[in-house]
Order: structure tokens, then sequence, then C-alpha cells
């Protein structure tokens, strides 16, 4: 199987993930398994573990029945556009009114960008830092 660096943001990239019981960190988490550059050896590697998993809830009583394996695609610049995203939504929550290089930035598409037509000042960005809060509440 070909392993990858899944942390490499210029390829695309099969990640497959463990979700347990982290003794390091003492949190429920999903722990990298491994990342491919193709979707059979990831499957592959899915099937291993999934088999594991299933071998351990049979025998073992004091299997954590919560445990599951899972994997993810991800494509090129999948963590640049994140960190922008990130960015941005730090900038607006502290208060601060995103510039011209705001527009520059690529980001995912779950997430979207609003502009007034005017310069948003103090109230505006009051008003969208409210309107926000309200949205996240409605989650």
């Amino acid at each position: 199987m070909a392993r990858v660096d899944p942390e490499d943001d210029d390829i695309r990239r099969f990640v497959v993930h463990h979700y347990r019981y982290d003794p390091a960190r003492h949190e429920r988490r999903h722990v990298l398994v491994a990342a491919f550059d193709t979707a059979t050896e990831a499957r592959a590697c899915l099937d291993l573990v999934r088999a594991e998993i299933e071998r351990r809830r049979e025998t073992d009583p004091g299997f954590d029945r919560r445990e599951y394996v899972s994997s993810r695609t991800l494509e090129p610049g999948d963590r640049r556009r994140e960190a922008n995203s990130r960015l941005l939504r730090r900038t607006i929550r502290h208060g601060v009114t995103p510039g011209d290089w705001a527009g520059d930035l690529e980001l995912p598409s779950s997430t979207s960008r609003l502009r007034f037509g005017r310069e948003p000042g103090r109230r505006t960005t009051a008003m969208l830092r409210w309107r926000l809060r309200r949205w996240r509440e409605d989650r």
C-alpha cells in the first residue's frame, strides 16, 4: 500500500480515521490510521481496521461500542481553504471588518461571504455579529 503524508496539501489523498478513546489526550476522537493516494488502498485499509474492530467487539466484553472507522477524501488545497475560512471567521469574531484582502481568499464551498453596499461601520459590524450569534443559536 502506497501511503502518503496526510498533511501534503498538494495532492489528493484518501485518509482513514479510527474513532476511539485516545489515552494520550484523555478523550474520544478520530485518530489517524493512514493516508493513501488511491481509493482502492484506502478501502483495503478501512476493511482491515473494520474487521479488527468487529473481532474485538465479539471477543472483548469491555469493548467500547462507540468505536468505528471512517475515511474521507481530501482534495488538493483543502487545508489552505479551511485555514482561510478560519482566518475570516476569527477576523469577524474579533470585530474587525475584513478588507479588500478578504476578496482574494479562496474559501471552501461551505463558507460564504457577505458584502454590504457601503463601508461597514461600527453599527453594521455589531449587527453582523448579532445575526451570526442568532444563526448559531438556531442551529
